[in-house]
């Protein structure tokens, strides 16, 4: 059985800085914390379980929020 590659993400510029405000924000709660560095490893072209394994999540966690940000955008 074969894995399915992980969905390219491509934020906007503005997606981009809002996403940074949230990964390093001293003032975000830790799981959209979490979230906004899932996403922005994965804009790097990072693969899930090279980010599973740099931010300690599970791989199904990381590849939710991966694919629920490319199907969704912010507001996933």
């Amino acid at each position: 059985m074969s894995v399915a590659p992980a969905r390219a993400i491509a934020p906007t510029p503005a997606e981009r800085e809002r996403l940074k405000r949230m990964a390093y924000g001293p003032k975000t709660e830790h799981r959209l914390r979490m979230r906004a560095q899932v996403v922005l490893h994965a804009a790097r072209g990072r693969s899930n379980a090279r980010i599973a394994r740099e931010t300690g999540l599970h791989l199904d966690t990381v590849r939710t929020w991966r694919n629920r940000f490319a199907a969704l955008g912010l507001t996933g």
